[in-house]
């Protein structure tokens, strides 16, 4: 009897304790064991949450660390995850997180997934938000109806095109890039133009286009004129120099296996034909020119700091990165710049010092 009243006493203890440590912690409760404790505790969950909330992170994301600091420890958003789901989080570099990562193809940080007790992804949300815009994000992506194949399925159901914009729009939320890209090579063609070429697919366009092999690509070049009447040339122009682009740095790189270097300069003669006043086309066209050569002196005559560090900071990025990652080009040629730039900013900042004590006398 003494033992039972021990028992009972410290059980009394504890409800003050526990409740106490909740006021503490008034945000998200994070589960602290294995996925598969999480799974089998909403799945064995009689009156809920009955689906899972796992926060997919990094030690080196600084949008993580926002949500986890500032995010889920308020109050409001504790009360609405805590009622509706079993909460868990996981590094996706660590332990089995790494086998997670894979299973989800997780390839945006952060990205927070909605589950079932099985484990099935009901939806998934991307990146950072404040409070109530990422409750409402999250409100959205419990329904099943807005996951990205149900709506790949009303579109299949009924192909017009504002099924098409959800659909696209479902999978941008969700980063999955490759699957929009797939999706509008698969209906590109079917499209009357004035609606694929609309403002509201072109944001969805133009990303397919940054690949200047895939069908769609060659499908606005073969149509261009029409293009450029509804969509506008500048920026159908824009876009097509900027996958022109891409493709070269990625020729130079050495990121293309078996590269047809003829094939790749018929693409490049188009950058000359639409860069416009755009200051590093003649980088790229040059950079493709030489590498197809294999004329490495060529590169680094075009590697030159006085001419480089005239240009606007996003232009002389873009060449330092197109020049200095070329593959082939000796590394003594890439420090020989850098050491130029770090004495042409060295005396920048002199000339600055020296204004700015000649004003200030």
């Amino acid at each position: 009897m003494k033992k039972f009243g021990t028992v009972i006493l410290c059980l009394m203890m504890s409800v003050p304790f526990f409740a106490q440590n909740k006021a503490q912690n008034p945000g998200v409760l994070f589960e602290e064991g294995t996925f598969a404790q999480a799974l089998a505790k909403a799945k064995n969950n009689k009156k809920g949450p009955k689906i899972i909330f796992m926060d997919c992170y990094t030690t080196w994301c600084g949008p993580c660390k926002y949500m986890s600091e500032k995010i889920f420890p308020q109050e409001l958003v504790g009360k609405f995850y805590n009622t509706n789901f079993v909460n868990i989080k996981m590094d996706m570099e660590k332990g089995e997180g790494i086998e997670l990562a894979k299973k989800y193809e997780i390839s945006a940080y952060p990205t927070f997934l909605i589950l079932d007790a099985d484990g099935n992804e009901i939806n998934r949300i991307v990146g950072m938000g404040d409070a109530d815009t990422f409750i409402q994000k999250t409100k959205k992506a419990m329904d099943p109806a807005n996951n990205p194949k149900a709506l790949k399925a009303k579109f299949e159901s009924y192909n017009n095109t504002e099924n098409a914009i959800t659909y696209l729009e479902a999978l941008k939320a969700s980063s999955l890039n490759k699957e929009a890209d797939i999706f509008i090579e698969e209906i590109f063609s079917i499209m009357p133009p004035r609606e694929k070429y609309s403002d509201k697919m072109w944001p969805y366009l133009s990303h397919s286009l940054q690949n200047a092999n895939s069908k769609v690509f060659k499908m606005v070049l073969a149509e261009k004129p029409l293009a450029d009447k509804i969509a506008y040339k500048e920026r159908v122009d824009i876009a097509i120099c900027s996958a022109i682009k891409n493709l070269i740095g990625n020729y130079t790189s050495g990121k293309i296996k078996d590269a047809d270097h003829n094939a790749i300069m018929d693409q490049v003669n188009y950058l000359n034909l639409l860069s416009g006043n755009d200051e590093t086309a003649s980088y790229f066209v040059n950079a493709a020119r030489f590498y197809g050569e294999n004329d490495m002196d060529g590169i680094a005559g075009i590697l030159k700091v006085d001419d480089i560090m005239r240009m606007g900071e996003n232009n002389r990025n873009a060449i330092e990165r197109l020049l200095t990652s070329v593959k082939g080009l000796p590394k003594e040629k890439v420090l020989e710049y850098f050491k130029a730039k770090q004495e042409y900013l060295k005396k920048q900042s002199e000339q600055i010092s020296a204004n700015i004590k000649r004003l200030s006398n």
